[in-house]
């Protein structure tokens, strides 16, 4: 195991104790064996890798050894510039305590803010001068993923509707945070971090980057040049309309990919961001243009304002309530933003949209959409090919192509087989235009947050709105009903559809359709310092089932297995039941949790914790060991320690999905209605050889 020092300037931090994992909880205080600094902060934090470090602070992974799941954390030193002068030391001095404080009051309120675990002080003696030495110490939960930045850096630019998402995501964090009358100051792409199952979080409420006299991206006085709205860079009153400026900045820049310095005209004094780009979506054009204005009383006063206005039709997007009143200093948030429908990728947090009543279709009467409105029989270029039994007929007996199972084609509960053959890109596919709800299984969160956003720029007039449910979880089961009940045009799932959905189906004259697209593996995970490497099926229908309950048996530690899975509407829950238990319920000590980001959390905190879930969500977790299953890997080998991550990460094994070798695959489907077209269509993107390099690339393998 290693050991990070914490001292600024350390000439060989990285101290190696290999026998440590095993006196981890015991072992007295370690020193640096080159600067002597203490190594085991405050007697409990142990730093064990450089994540990232500034002109302020450099921040380490750590581990929490008087937690009994060694609970992985973020410790933070703020380490101040020599070239700040007496005040400005004070100044970021104040600035991270006051983001410990925040941290302590927000964090274990919201779950998009990190939770704080410690703050302190360490006083230790200068190895050049013999000195007393004062450093302040942050520790933090440790968020797993990558900032704005970072992805922008990655990707160029992102699509609206990724960016709307985000709007809308930051938008009600924002609203928390002013509620508890805090105001960030600091809202920027590297400020935002976004997890492998699209949450996001709200990162640095203490502003201390921001205290220097650097330009660029660095900050100057207490903001970051180009995001801080006027009144901030003048040294004037922030309101909660400064925040929602910054974000709106963060906003166009993530739209164009460009620095603030090209996006904003000096010579106008205005921002000239729609010169880079061009919104489909007019709302929300026209609610950055607001949020963009120069002076905070002509911004929206709040984000429940700014949520209604990406609702509104497009004449009442630019005319909500003013943001600051004359003698008030700025509003404050208050109440629950209005639901919104969020562009793909889906928002990071459930977001409810509102829920039309079901919708009831014969095949006499013509089909409406999720949106309620009649659909167009006559839209060009699209024939109904399910509706045309003897060209399917022809189509089958030719063979070739992808073979797609079809329900309800020729006769409601029929099963048939239709072709879909794959084009070479999404650009080949014939995609009807128009605004499309979709939603479901959570397995599909990786493939909403990076190829649906590319569909939407190849294909000029798609707009996928992803469409979380009101009360209960997302999932297979749940995306199948908001279909049923008109609230979708198509669902995603990781399951085909029973028999229960079938006869709904029927009842309500719905014809449905199912389009496998690619396979999936379905990984097993545990706490990180479980010695074991590899459980048979046979095991793990043991350890779901309660007949072992102890990793002894197994011939692990003597340690009590706690097994966790999600809820029962998830389509990878009932596959596991199906599959591993051969039909059997989870047993009544199994940890239930809301969605992969709980679930994960606890196995990861929890001594003995398994897990399992969609191989593309867990694989490259930093926080959790995969396990073999029957000796074959759910990783592509070989095996990347934790240590490494998050700097390397383990990667899906496409190669044992693929040929089956891996004993837990499944394909994911595309279910849709057969009279709104876009269901197809998009199966059919799924399917171009475009889609299917897009889906092995976030570790989807392809079908057969």
């Amino acid at each position: 195991m290693q050991l990070h020092c914490t001292r600024p300037g350390c000439s060989r931090p990285v101290n190696v104790h290999p026998n440590l994992k095993d006196s981890i909880r015991t072992s007295a205080q370690l020193f640096c064996t080159n600067c002597g600094m203490p190594l085991i902060l405050r007697g409990r934090y142990l730093p064990q890798r450089l994540l990232g470090q500034g002109g302020f602070g450099t921040a380490f992974y750590a581990c929490d050894r008087d937690t009994p799941a060694l609970r992985p954390c973020v410790v933070k030193l703020f380490k101040p510039s020599t070239q700040l002068n007496q005040q400005q030391l004070k100044i970021a001095q104040q600035l991270f305590a006051r983001e410990a404080e925040v941290l302590e009051r927000l964090g274990n309120q919201h779950p998009q803010i990190p939770d704080l675990f410690a703050y302190f002080p360490i006083v230790v003696k200068s190895p050049a001068s013999g000195q007393d030495e004062e450093y302040f110490y942050l520790v933090q939960e440790f968020i797993d993923g990558e900032d704005l930045e970072q992805i922008l850096e990655r990707r160029g630019t992102l699509p609206e509707g990724a960016v709307k998402a985000i709007l809308v995501s930051i938008l009600k964090v924002l609203e928390f945070v002013h509620d508890n009358r805090a105001i960030h100051r600091d809202i920027k792409p590297s400020n935002i971090m976004k997890t492998v199952d699209n949450q996001l979080y709200l990162l640095d409420f203490g502003a201390v980057k921001q205290v220097t006299g650097a330009a660029s991206k660095t900050s100057t006085g207490i903001y970051t040049t180009g995001y801080a709205p006027p009144e901030q860079v003048t040294g004037g009153q922030v309101f909660p309309a400064s925040d929602l400026y910054s974000l709106a900045v963060t906003c166009i820049v993530l739209l164009t990919g460009k620095e603030t310095t090209e996006l904003f005209d000096s010579y106008s004094n205005a921002w000239r961001w729609q010169d880079h780009v061009t919104l489909q979506d007019s709302n929300l054009a026209a609610v950055l243009d607001k949020l963009l204005s120069a002076s905070p009383q002509d911004r929206y006063g709040n984000a429940k304002d700014a949520l209604n206005a990406l609702m509104a039709s497009p004449s009442r997007a630019s005319g909500a309530s003013p943001a600051v009143g004359a003698g008030n200093g700025g509003s404050t948030l208050s109440g629950t933003a209005a639901p919104v429908a969020i562009s793909s990728p889906p928002p990071p947090i459930p977001v409810s949209p509102s829920s039309p009543g079901p919708v009831t279709l014969s095949p006499s009467s013509p089909p409406k959409t999720s949106s309620g409105s009649t659909a167009q029989p006559t839209q060009k270029g699209w024939l109904r090919p399910w509706m045309l039994g003897l060209v399917l007929l022809a189509a089958v007996l030719s063979g070739g192509g992808w073979f797609v199972k079809q329900k309800g084609l020729l006769g409601i509960g029929q099963s048939q087989f239709s072709t879909i053959t794959p084009s070479a890109s999404f650009k080949d596919v014939e995609v009807p235009p128009g605004q499309f709800n979709y939603g479901g299984s959570t397995t599909w969160a990786p493939i909403r947050g990076v190829i649906d956003p590319k569909l939407q720029q190849a294909i000029p007039g798609l707009q996928l709105v992803y469409q979380a449910p009101t009360n209960q979880a997302p999932g297979s089961s749940t995306g199948i009903q908001m279909l049923l009940n008109g609230e979708l045009d198509f669902a995603q799932t990781s399951r085909p559809l029973n028999a229960q959905e079938k006869q709904q189906a029927k009842q309500r004259g719905i014809l449905l359709e199912e389009f496998p697209v690619a396979i999936e593996g379905v990984a097993v995970v545990a706490h990180p310092e479980l010695s074991l490497t590899n459980v048979s099926l046979a095991q793990l229908r043991d350890i779901y089932t309660g007949r072992t309950n102890n990793w002894q048996q197994l011939g692990g530690p003597d340690l009590p297995i706690v097994p966790v899975s999600r809820t029962d509407l998830g389509g990878t829950v009932q596959f596991f039941s199906q599959t591993v238990l051969n039909g059997e319920a989870l047993a009544s000590n199994v940890q239930r949790s809301a969605n992969t980001t709980a679930a994960l959390r606890l196995t990861a905190n929890t001594p003995g914790a398994i897990y399992f879930a969609s191989a593309p969500e867990v694989i490259g977790q930093c926080t959790v060991k995969p396990l073999s299953l029957d000796q074959y890997p759910p990783y592509q080998p070989p095996y990347v320690d934790l240590q490494n991550c998050p700097n390397q990460r383990n990667q899906p094994n496409l190669d044992g999905f693929e040929s089956g070798d891996y004993p837990l695959t499944r394909p994911i489907y595309i279910v849709s209605n057969a009279d709104i077209p876009i269901g197809r269509a998009y199966a059919e993107l799924m399917l171009s050889a475009e889609g299917q390099s897009a889906l092995n690339a976030i570790g989807f393998a392809q079908l057969k």
